[in-house]
């Protein structure tokens, strides 16, 4: 299943954007925000890339029906992003903590002017291969992505409204 989540941040540039959505401060903030657990596994940064390895844990129980079919109340992933400063953009893919050869997360994002800010788009592609129910875990996850990306939305332009971006 596929998705899309666009949002613009007003009074940012794109280097202090780019510079904001790596801040190991800004991100412990923002989780904390949006109930998720957040360890930094692995970062290795350059001036031109930047490979990002963080395991998640959003602090919430997944519905009834879909944690009967996945064997537990809580999804645990590790996220595995790729970016190369100045360009813009980055690939992403996540690999669950259940059923990893059943779920396949991945996509990219991309940061762009937006006429006094930033408009960020991440696209992403959800294949769960459990027969019969495939589709309705789908479904959660990408309501779940959803949902989470308009909180961490608004929690960005407050961050950004008070003055925290350098």
């Amino acid at each position: 299943m596929r998705f899309r989540v666009e949002h613009v941040f007003k009074n940012i540039t794109l280097a202090q954007y780019e510079k904001l959505y790596f801040d190991e401060d800004f991100n412990n903030a923002l989780c904390k925000e949006v109930k998720l657990a957040r360890t930094l596994v692995e970062r290795n940064a350059d001036d031109k890339h930047i490979h990002r390895v963080v395991t998640v844990g959003p602090d919430r129980e997944i519905p009834a029906p879909a944690a009967k079919i996945l064997g537990a109340s809580k999804i645990e992933y590790t996220e595995h992003i790729d970016y190369d400063f100045g360009a813009y953009r980055g690939n992403w893919k996540t690999i669950s903590s259940l059923m990893t050869d059943k779920v396949d997360t991945k996509g990219t994002f991309q940061f762009s002017d937006a006429g006094g800010g930033v408009r960020r788009v991440v696209d992403g592609d959800i294949k769960v291969k459990i027969f019969g129910v495939g589709g309705v875990v789908e479904r959660f996850i990408v309501a779940d992505i959803e949902k989470s990306y308009d909180r961490a939305a608004d929690f960005t332009q407050k961050w950004i409204d008070a003055g925290k971006v350098s």
